[in-house]
This record gives C-alpha cells, sequence and structure tokens, in this order.
C-alpha cells in the first residue's frame, strides 16, 4: 500500500537526480499551465450552468398561474433551488481544489529554479500602492476573487433556497413545533450539512497535515511501505492471510 512520507523543504532537491533537474522543471511549468487552464474552463461551465438555473428559475417566477399549474410550479422553483445551491457548492469546492494544485505546482517550480539558478518564481514587483489607493495596482489574488464570487452565489442559493422551503404550501407541515427551538441549532444543522458535503469531496492530497515552519515541505506519494498507521490497515493485512478470503477478492 501507497504510503506519504514527509520531506522537508531542505530535502527537497535531494529527491531528485541533478541530471533530471531540467525536465522536472519543464514538467512543472508545463502542468501549472495546464492547471491554470482546467481552472477558467470549469469556472466556465459552472458559470454556464448555474446561469442557465436561474434563467430557468426567473422564468418559472414570473409564470402566471394560468399557463402553469400552481402545484407544479412550486416543485420546480423549488427544484431549482436546490439544484442552483448545490451547483454552486460544488464550483466553490472546485475552485479550492484548483487553487491547492495550482499553489503546489508553484511550489515546486519555484524549489526547482532557484536551485538551478532561475529563481523567477521567487521574485516579485515591489508593490508600490496600498489598498486604499483606488486608482493605483494591488496584488489581489485572482483566484481567491473568483472564489469568492462563488462563495457568495453559494450563500444567494442557500437563501433562495430556505425561501422557497418555507413558502412551500404543498408540503402541508406543521412547523409550529419548532417555534421553541432557538435560531441558532438551525444554522448550527446547515453547517455541518456543508461540512458533510466538503470533507466527502476532499482529495487525496487533503489527508497531509497542515505545512509548519520548519516541518515538511512536499510529501512523496511514490514509495510503498508497509502499512503501520491505523487499525483498518491491520485488519486488511490479516485478511489477506487468509487463503479463502484472499481467493475470493
Amino acid at each position: 500500500m501507497k504510503v506519504k512520507r514527509g520531506i522537508s523543504k531542505e530535502d527537497y532537491i535531494k529527491e531528485y537526480k541533478e541530471e533530471k533537474l531540467e525536465e522536472a522543471l519543464k514538467i512543472a511549468l508545463d502542468t501549472r499551465k495546464f492547471e491554470i487552464g482546467l481552472y477558467w474552463k470549469r469556472t466556465g461551465y459552472f458559470v454556464l450552468f448555474i446561469g442557465a438555473v436561474f434563467i430557468g428559475y426567473y422564468k418559472i417566477m414570473q409564470t402566471a398561474e394560468s399557463s402553469i399549474d400552481k402545484y407544479q410550479k412550486e416543485w420546480l422553483l423549488l427544484l431549482l433551488a436546490a439544484l442552483g445551491f448545490l451547483l454552486s457548492l460544488l464550483w466553490y469546492m472546485a475552485n479550492r481544489g484548483s487553487k491547492f494544485w495550482q499553489e503546489n505546482w508553484e511550489a515546486h517550480i519555484e524549489e526547482l529554479s532557484t536551485h538551478l539558478g532561475i529563481p523567477i518564481f521567487g521574485i516579485i514587483k515591489s508593490r508600490k500602492h496600498s489598498i486604499y489607493n483606488v486608482m493605483g495596482q494591488y496584488p489581489f489574488s485572482v483566484s481567491k476573487v473568483n472564489q469568492m464570487v462563488s462563495l457568495f452565489i453559494t450563500i444567494s442559493w442557500v437563501l433562495v433556497f430556505i425561501k422557497e422551503v418555507l413558502s412551500f404550501p404543498s408540503l402541508k407541515i406543521d412547523l409550529s413545533f419548532l417555534k421553541g427551538i432557538p435560531f441558532w441549532i438551525f444554522i448550527i444543522v446547515g453547517l455541518l450539512i456543508i461540512l458533510l458535503v466538503i470533507f466527502q469531496c476532499r482529495g487525496f492530497a487533503a489527508k497531509t497535515p497542515k505545512k509548519r515552519k520548519n516541518a515538511d515541505y512536499f510529501y512523496n506519494y511514490g514509495e510503498k511501505k508497509k502499512c503501520e498507521c491505523h487499525l483498518w490497515c491491520k485488519i486488511k493485512q490479516l485478511i489477506k492471510k487468509i487463503p479463502l478470503i484472499e481467493s475470493l477478492s
């Protein structure tokens, strides 16, 4: 089983053969460029889908009850609001995932290029204007701005969905018992659901610990090592020792 091992920033270059460093730098540059291209392609189709859902929601909301059944209209609005929220949440998570991989390859490029004497990614232009100078340039993160947009759109769809649920008479649910429950409980439940969705969509790289000062800087997933990490690994090793179960698998 493949397991990760820590690589400090100081030991990173030692992972490569000296004659392969330039090739590794080229791979990192090409992959970063490819990742940025995918980032904007994903943004494009998420915006297209979310925009289509919004237009559909608006059109249904403006439709007169004479041309569509009231019951059908209520369900369509509720479903479109739920779909808009789900797509927006997935867009937000895709933005964060793309940002991680972009920064991953930039970290590789910075270390490799610096070692090869081409520290172009480690040197940036000095900032001349403050954030309060509305006409001056400022190093805002374009990807973070995009993440903020997707987050605000997600929150907007949450509010639309809540509005549709609360104004859905066809459910005929007696909610009088909820009046005694503090409002903050509903907020906590909603946050727990969102966190559950986010953590279920984590990639394998999210399982590495956060970088700390003077600690592991990169992680190597390429080496195979006997798994001694937790109980589940030991159970799987024990199962493999049983001939019948191994033959069935």
